[in-house]
């Protein structure tokens, strides 16, 4: 079958399987760091937190005044446009520096509207706000959220607040300097197994006996 043509031009060989690998591998991590952000915003409610007693669940405009102080909406509405951002440099990495066709150009903003329109969805605050006034309800008393509050009306936790987004990049990008350094040790790990893997198999086919 022909490649779809447009404007004259084929749409560039391989790069439908290019894109797709990219954003098969990429997207997953960008999501996962989107929802590490937006995870940390429950983290940040453990800082000033020490045991207490059982009490009565804390009611929901207690945690929609917790929610509003740690400026949870707009935490959660730049998590969702840095995650179009990383999906469009994703679909750009799948060209590999090459200048899209007609056809190829159409795809990318098709695939990239849709996409986009669906991370707005999901990562909405009115679809992420009820969402998070549950889990703080199942996880926190009144007497721990009324705490935080006030807390977060400080001088020094509406630093943290400012603050904590830096730190959990910060975080991040030092985890994957780690594992970067890692990589090669644990290549080796896994070539001496299935060497050693090999080598067993091997023995067992020369061992075994020759059937008539």
């Amino acid at each position: 079958m022909d490649r779809p043509m447009v404007g004259g031009h084929a749409a560039h060989p391989g790069f439908d399987m290019r894109l797709n690998d990219t954003l098969a591998s990429h997207l997953p991590a960008t999501v996962r760091r989107g929802s590490f952000r937006i995870a940390s915003l429950a983290a940040m409610a453990w800082l000033c937190l020490a045991g207490s007693a059982w009490s009565a669940p804390p009611t929901a405009a207690s945690i929609e005044a917790l929610l509003a102080v740690t400026k949870s909406e707009a935490l959660v509405e730049k998590t969702s446009a840095e995650l179009e951002r990383n999906m469009q440099d994703a679909i750009s990495a799948s060209l590999q520096g090459r200048q899209p066709t007609e056809r190829e150009q159409q795809i990318i903003q098709q695939m990239t509207r849709e996409s986009a329109a669906l991370i707005r969805q999901e990562l909405s605050w009115a679809t992420m706000r009820p969402m998070m006034v549950q889990i703080y309800q199942s996880t926190f008393t009144q007497e721990e959220v009324d705490g935080q509050t006030a807390f977060y009306r400080t001088p020094v936790g509406a630093a943290v607040v400012e603050k904590m987004p830096a730190v959990m990049q910060a975080t991040m990008a030092a985890t994957q300097q780690s594992l970067a350094r890692l990589m090669p040790q644990l290549q080796a790990i896994a070539q001496k197994h299935l060497a050693q893997a090999k080598a067993a198999n091997t023995e067992s086919a020369a061992a075994a006996p020759n059937k008539p």
